[in-house]
């Protein structure tokens, strides 16, 4: 049975609880936190090592088998527990062993497979990848956790912050989201550190946030794209600056501010065509937090951009990838000389 987030989350804090489990997706954090109250719920917070055994991400199946098969000792249930289990990783012997033990879990083991650094794309899943999850929603449960969005990362980040006394609006928390490139890991990681920079009763605001935390390359090359669009050539070259200065490869920038006004060109196309931004998210593969940085920052900034100016743009990126990718100058002129471009295309769709 394949359920949502939420499903999964009601029926851990139930009780509700099945024999297995396949949790994974977009936000390692919550994948972890999912697997580990699951754990609790079924043994306990303090359980002993006869009633939790965990193992690595591709274990011996008898030793599998044998885990599973185990009564719990004084307990109704037991657990066992794969961390970053990768069905592709599996010859076709032991894939099928796998699938042969997940098809007759016992009622007294709960058995849990987490893959919280394991990338799974739900188009163009492969194959071994496909029938273990298959496999799992025949026999039990498969949740994908979807990458959260910002105004509910900025949520979690108040509640953390009030907890020890220290305050943050929620427009500040979801600045802070989105200087995070809208990760729930990221944000909650400089969550905590702004929250030791201020101390228990302090005051968390825009200005510590700007100081103490590094732009994501997703949110700096937003940020460039706008100063670009925008006709502000001091932000931009100071942006441009600020993401070599973090020491991130000219090719990842590159790759995200194609992405990015390649993501200003669909909305341009959808705005054209009286599509919404709801509608026009899914149908240009965004979903979750993505889905909600297109529809409320890709899609208005698409307002006022001619989707003429808009498709040679992309083409001016696309023909500075490959000189990056193929030609031996220095990166940062190249990624500079692009901008300049950029600007030129705006200039002349502004006279």
């Amino acid at each position: 049975m394949k359920i949502k987030e939420d499903k999964l989350s009601s029926d851990i804090k139930a009780g509700n609880t099945g024999s297995l489990y396949f949790i994974y997706g977009k936000e390692p954090l919550l994948i972890t936190m999912y697997a580990d109250r699951l754990i609790e719920k079924t043994v306990g917070a303090d359980a002993d090592d006869f009633n939790l055994q965990r193992l690595g991400d591709l274990p011996d199946p008898d030793l599998l088998g044998d885990y599973v098969e185990a009564l719990p000792v004084f307990a109704d249930k037991k657990a066992v527990v794969i961390k970053d289990f990768d069905p592709e990783k599996a010859d076709a012997e032991l894939s099928k062993r796998y699938l042969n033990i997940i098809s007759d879990v016992p009622e007294t083991t709960v058995l849990i497979f987490y893959s919280p650094s394991l990338d799974i794309e739900e188009k163009g899943m492969k194959a071994k990848t496909k029938k273990f999850i298959e496999a799992v929603d025949k026999h039990g449960v498969v949740c994908a956790v979807e990458q959260m969005q910002p105004p509910k990362i900025a949520e979690l980040c108040v509640k953390k912050a009030a907890k020890e006394g220290i305050v943050i609006s929620r427009d500040d928390a979801l600045f802070l989201a989105e200087r995070t490139g809208g990760q729930m890991l990221p944000a909650s990681d400089e969550m905590s550190k702004l929250m030791s920079y201020v101390g228990k009763g302090g005051k968390i605001t825009k200005a510590e946030i700007e100081l103490l935390v590094p732009k994501q390359l997703s949110a700096g090359v937003f940020e460039l794209a706008d100063a670009i669009n925008s006709g502000r050539r001091a932000d931009a070259f100071r942006i441009v600056d600020e993401l070599f200065l973090q020491q991130i490869e000219a090719i990842s920038i590159m790759g995200a501010l194609s992405g990015t006004f390649l993501d200003l060109y669909c909305a341009g196309l959808a705005r054209n065509d009286g599509i919404s931004a709801q509608k026009a998210a899914p149908m240009f593969g965004c979903f979750g937090g993505k889905a909600w940085v297109f529809t409320a920052k890709i899609y208005p900034a698409a307002a006022n951009l001619p989707i003429s100016y808009l498709r040679q743009t992309v083409a001016v990126l696309s023909e500075a990838d490959m000189t990056l990718k193929s030609r031996p100058i220095d990166p940062q002129t190249v990624i500079e000389e692009t901008v300049v471009k950029l600007f030129a295309l705006r200039d002349n769709r502004t006279r």
